[in-house]
């Protein structure tokens, strides 16, 4: 292909994107108005249109449609909070792909793409009735395709993140109801275990990456919600400071003595970039040295498995940290 057909094809393509964006905004995309804060909603029917509710967003008054039936979650950590009400979307991210608990859920859900680099083109042929995010520089393009409600990540620990989606997708009741059958879980599963944690014991979430080193708390996935929150375990007092109220926190290693020196357990994981440092840091003897490296209580993770933090994911991950301190007891 010659330098001017390609121009000239892609500018073609561009305008078209264009065209039928514009047409997605003036065809029933989502009105938003002044900004607000509340999620009051109001429900309307107008004769024979789709009965509507009104939505009170981060970005202001938006229409929802009544009973939305084909929702894209342009996020990936939103998916399994829209999975546990019983809404199976029609695009999603493809992180959520390789979670091994949202595996059966997703049969027929379309990939959209890296939520950082979704495929507009994608989401306009999915013909979706609402869309979920939290990415401020594709809500603009979104919410000319469909109503689109902007969330802000991090705004919501995880039960008050899905009774706020039960609200956009009018399924609150189902929302508390699934809440209350995790606590059911939790309650059954501390009560299995009685004998098995100590409270005086620490355990730390540590997490090597290709350049980095994380610890991490009770906001970030990684298994934080249900040791230091639902099983009642603590980290190490200067894990907690470094990373409890931002949710993770970025150290060195020179730093793991210090950091990690009075945890009992530790939950270790290691990203795909980080195969090459996790090796050396684990034949170091700053590593070697650490009380529950020589005890051998660490617990190696998978990413996949405990990236994620919603009912679904975490009812898996339980089940996973429930088996390490049984074996470790």
């Amino acid at each position: 292909m010659s330098y001017f057909k390609f121009r000239a094809s892609a500018c073609l393509f561009i305008i078209s994107l264009m065209l039928i964006l514009s047409a997605c905004a003036t065809s029933g995309g989502g009105t938003v108005t002044e900004s607000g804060q509340s999620t009051a909603l109001k429900t309307t029917s107008t004769g024979d249109e789709a009965a509507t509710r009104t939505y009170e967003s981060d970005k202001g008054t938006i229409t929802l449609p009544e009973h939305p039936q084909r929702v894209v979650v342009a996020v990936d950590d939103y998916v399994g909070d829209v999975l546990a009400l019983g809404i199976t979307p029609v695009g999603a991210p493809d992180t959520v792909f390789d979670a091994p608990y949202y595996k059966k859920y997703l049969n027929g859900v379309a990939n959209i793409g890296d939520s950082s680099a979704l495929s507009l083109e994608k989401v306009i042929t999915l013909k979706p009735d609402l869309i979920i995010t939290y990415d401020e520089k594709a809500y603009e393009n979104l919410k000319k395709i469909a109503p689109t409600v902007f969330i802000p990540y991090g705004k919501y620990q995880y039960k008050d993140r899905l009774m706020e989606l039960g609200k956009v997708l009018n399924k609150e009741q189902e929302a508390k109801n699934c809440l209350a059958d995790y606590a059911t879980k939790i309650a059954e599963k501390k009560q299995a275990l009685s004998d098995v944690i100590d409270s005086g014991k620490k355990i730390a979430i540590f997490e090597i990456t290709g350049k980095e080193l994380y610890l991490y708390g009770k906001s970030y996935g990684r298994g934080g919600a249900i040791l230091y929150d639902e099983l009642g375990l603590h980290a190490p007092e200067k894990v907690e400071k470094a990373a409890f109220e931002k949710g993770w926190a970025s150290i060195s290693i020179e730093a793991l003595p210090e950091m990690l020196g009075d945890a009992d357990y530790l939950m270790l994981g290691i990203r795909g970039d980080g195969t090459d440092q996790g090796k050396d840091i684990l034949s170091k003897s700053v590593w070697e040295n650490l009380s529950a490296v020589k005890s051998g209580k660490v617990y190696q993770y998978s990413i996949d498995d405990f990236y994620f933090q919603d009912p679904i994911a975490l009812t898996y991950q339980l089940e996973l940290i429930s088996d390490f301190l049984v074996s470790k007891k």
